[in-house]
């Protein structure tokens, strides 16, 4: 054959080949961005209904808390809201990537319920107490939730931590 007639088909040849493994790296290149997009997309699923799950159970212990009164039964229904909180709560964000630093920080808010629980249901200052770190546990998840940096702790917080801290050391 002649040089002419076969630069034609080698031409088209090199271009089948060239379109072909553009085809596949463009096939490729789409495929591996749809599934990073809809692994993103199943996170964000994830952290959304999981920080859902949290918010429900912090405003069902916080409503438990408010109906506290001296009665046992009270104090044990109490006592279980905060327990299952707890272990629901910090259950429920492990599945979710980066909640660390707000799982941290609720939990440690929540904790000072333990030190009410130490004061007896009878101390004066008990639910506000109570009402007030929910809010400040409400505040961090609610900025989590809405993808916001965390709120600093606030100072009536730190001063009922204190006061808190305080009254059971010296009861």
């Amino acid at each position: 054959m002649q040089t002419q007639t076969l630069v034609g088909p080698i031409g088209v040849m090199c271009g089948a080949a060239i379109g072909a493994g553009g085809a596949l790296l463009g096939g490729w290149l789409q495929q591996s961005r749809q599934a990073k997009t809809a692994k993103e997309q199943r996170r964000e699923e994830r952290r959304y209904a999981a920080g859902q799950a949290a918010l429900e159970m912090l405003i069902r212990f916080r409503h438990a808390s408010m109906k506290r009164t001296k009665e046992t039964e009270s104090t044990l229904a109490f006592t279980e809201a905060l327990v299952e909180f707890v272990t629901t709560f910090d259950a429920a964000l492990y599945v979710v990537s980066d909640a660390e630093e707000m799982r941290t920080r609720v939990l440690d808010t929540m904790s000072f319920s333990a030190y009410t629980i130490e004061l007896g249901h009878t101390h004066d200052e008990a639910k506000s107490w109570i009402d007030v770190i929910c809010k400040e546990a409400i505040g961090v998840l609610s900025a989590f939730l809405r993808e916001e940096p965390l709120p600093e702790p606030s100072q009536t917080a730190f001063e009922i931590y204190c006061d808190a801290s305080h009254a059971v050391y010296h009861s």
